[in-house]
């Protein structure tokens, strides 16, 4: 993005592909989490193709059901690739005054509270859209199994990248206990995202695969 980006109000996702990039390389936001949202996202978006090009050529009521989940999955992204620049903005305000304020601590932790809140919510979802994903595997034909598995992976990553963002600002919640509740909310969802990715890829594996002259016939 450029600094007209940044000055601008119009929400994230309405600037062009070429401008995120841009800012994203060259200004302190967006950053990780943000680019996360993006890239879980892009890649429930790939798992939705293989359900929606599937149920295209044989509708079916479980499909369906797997469709609708996906795209209110997506829609709920979304809106916190916007929050999680809010949120670091918010952050860096707060460590950002007088050292001798006396509300500056405060300040930091209610900050860190959203800091936290907003990439675990991220991953909430990303573990959400790795289940249906699973659930889609039955439901996907062949020849786009590529690209719920290439989704899959792209959400999984997300996942990761939003968690490193709950390592960074749990040290700065106002409690030990509410650390700790952070951290322990981050090691599950890493633990059980890699569980689920694990076996959407072996499922991907089996008599579904797709070889590599279907999917080069696919472009």
């Amino acid at each position: 993005m450029s600094d007209s980006m940044l000055n601008n109000p119009v929400p994230l996702w309405e600037h062009s592909l070429g401008d995120f990039r841009d800012t994203v390389a060259r200004e302190p936001m967006p950053g990780c989490g943000a680019v996360a949202v993006v890239s879980a996202d892009l890649g429930l978006a790939l798992v939705l193709k293989g359900l929606h090009l599937s149920q295209d050529h044989n509708a079916t009521a479980p499909r369906q059901a797997l469709i609708d989940k996906g795209a209110s999955l997506k829609q709920r992204l979304a809106p916190l690739a916007q929050e999680d620049v809010a949120a670091f903005e918010a952050f860096m305000a707060a460590v950002g005054r007088d050292k001798e304020d006396e509300g500056r601590n405060s300040a930091i932790h209610a900050a860190a509270e959203t800091a936290v809140e907003v990439p675990l919510k991220t991953a909430q979802l990303c573990e959400a859209a790795l289940a249906m994903t699973q659930q889609a595997g039955e439901h996907i034909e062949h020849q786009f199994v590529s690209d719920a598995l290439a989704g899959a992976r792209l959400i999984h990553a997300a996942l990761h990248s939003a968690l490193l963002n709950i390592d960074a600002n749990a040290g700065q919640l106002g409690s030990v206990t509410a650390r700790d509740r952070a951290r322990l909310s981050r090691d599950g969802l890493a633990q059980r995202a890699d569980a689920l990715l694990t076996t959407i890829t072996d499922s991907a594996g089996g008599p579904g695969r797709v070889s590599g002259s279907e999917s080069a016939s696919r472009g």
